[in-house]
């Protein structure tokens, strides 16, 4: 796959795929001048309903990253939006901005001195005129929207699920009908939870057409919402099924806009699915259980599943510090992958970017993508397994390189069986791991 012409400004970005899928994209606005190849980069979907996938390389997904880049994101969006919300000028972005720009996952040395000047910066919570309520979109864009809302003194947060709760009646539900896994549902554990606010806003990694962010918005009560998204694609017909909402109030915040056109000739062919054999040796392998004082079904509240306040960020923030401090006792020597799984990302990426250098960090997906061994391509290669907390779902991880990590810390909300902890353990020894962590939360 070919990237031609890259520049901080507009751009034409063209990407052809093994020669079966084409992808020209026209950048028309970059707000903070932020070059388009340090935020995505492009891979074919396994869906018929949409062949594109961006791939982002700074929410922690598909590909690894320095986990303190999802707090710079999500400091650069949170003022994004306030000064375009309340039309001021006064959180700038060039310091947060610069730092993402010079991080470099391929170079993951010691960044500690370019990231302190930052720490009064994204530890200083904003106030907002107006409560909100920031909404995430499960699973890819849960950590970038808690890593958003973490900045702002009195707002909260709550993000989609497609978890299945049963001990919770859900209060809505949507579709999300481009997607592999359709059906959203939010579960707030206050009945009235959605009455509370003066605005209401959506965060997710990318817009195409927009209408999944507007099928939410119909199920929700209130007159003014937003939309938070790194990436604006919305053609005209999707600018205009925004304006055709009747009645309704929707700002669209993005970092990039422009337009996409895709064609696609043929199919493209994966390359093989890797299999580590059952008779691959186990490495050695070690299980930390952190105690919690509430959680619904095994899940950890603090992930924003069932709602939180500004008030709760201190507590998450206490229990990030508490947890790596005893993790950073665990680790060795090289290159370390820190691993999320699922909708949880915000919690273990925090923690990850406590344990010193040469950390990496991405999560498992239940997004199937084409995997090709080809320069540019966001999916190198596929490990498929099913999934840690429920046997009927296949999860996925991609770039995963021979040889490159010396150690593995697996973050899970829930404490996994021996059975799918030796699976991990194998794909992992597969890949030339010396040791691996698994980390979990229960009462």
């Amino acid at each position: 796959m070919e990237n031609h012409t890259e520049n901080y400004y507009n751009q034409s970005l063209h990407y052809n795929i093994d020669n079966s899928l084409q992808i020209s994209l026209n950048i028309k606005e970059n707000k903070c001048n932020i070059p388009a190849s340090k935020l995505f980069t492009m891979s074919s979907r396994e869906n018929k309903k949409r062949d594109f996938l961006f791939v982002s390389k700074v929410i922690g997904k598909h590909m690894p990253m320095i986990p303190d880049t999802l707090k710079i994101i999500g400091g650069i969006l949170a003022r994004l939006w306030i000064n375009e919300r309340e039309d001021t000028v006064l959180y700038p972005t060039t310091e947060l901005v610069d730092t993402l720009i010079s991080l470099d996952v391929s170079h993951n040395l010691d960044t500690s001195v370019n990231l302190h000047s930052l720490h009064d910066i994204l530890n200083t919570p904003i106030r907002l005129a107006n409560k909100t309520l920031f909404i995430g979109f499960a699973e890819t864009a849960t950590g970038l929207a808690q890593s958003v809302f973490q900045n702002f003194s009195n707002a909260a947060y709550i993000h989609t699920s497609r978890e299945k709760i049963t001990s919770i009646e859900p209060a809505l539900f949507f579709n999300e009908e481009h997607s592999h896994a359709v059906e959203h549902s939010l579960f707030p554990y206050e009945s009235d939870f959605f009455n509370k606010f003066s605005d209401i806003v959506l965060i997710d990694d990318e817009l195409t057409t927009g209408k999944s962010a507007l099928n939410l918005i119909k199920c929700l009560p209130g007159k003014y919402f937003g939309i938070i998204s790194i990436l604006d694609w919305r053609d005209a017909n999707s600018y205009k099924m925004f304006i055709d909402e009747k009645n309704i109030d929707v700002r669209v915040c993005s970092l990039l806009k422009g337009d996409i056109k895709c064609s696609k000739s043929k199919d493209i062919i994966s390359d093989d699915i890797t299999i580590p054999p059952n008779s691959t040796k186990l490495i050695p392998s070690k299980e930390c259980v952190f105690q919690i004082a509430q959680s619904i079904e095994g899940y950890n509240k603090s992930t924003g599943r069932f709602g939180i306040t500004s008030r709760d960020n201190l507590k998450i923030s206490e229990e990030i510090n508490s947890i790596s401090k005893f993790l950073i006792k665990e680790r060795t020597t090289g290159n370390c992958l820190c691993i999320g799984t699922g909708e949880f990302i915000y919690l273990p990426c925090s923690i990850s970017s406590m344990l010193g250098d040469n950390v990496y960090f991405h999560s498992t997906t239940r997004s199937p993508v084409h995997a090709r061994n080809i320069a540019s391509y966001g999916n190198k290669n596929k490990i498929a397994f099913q999934s840690p907390e429920d046997d009927t779902i296949t999860n996925y991880l991609y770039n995963i390189p021979d040889n490159f990590y010396t150690q593995v810390f697996f973050f899970s909300e829930k404490p996994l069986t021996k059975e799918k902890k030796d699976e991990l353990n194998r794909i992992f020894s597969y890949f030339h791991a010396k040791s691996i962590i698994f980390v979990c939360w229960k009462c």
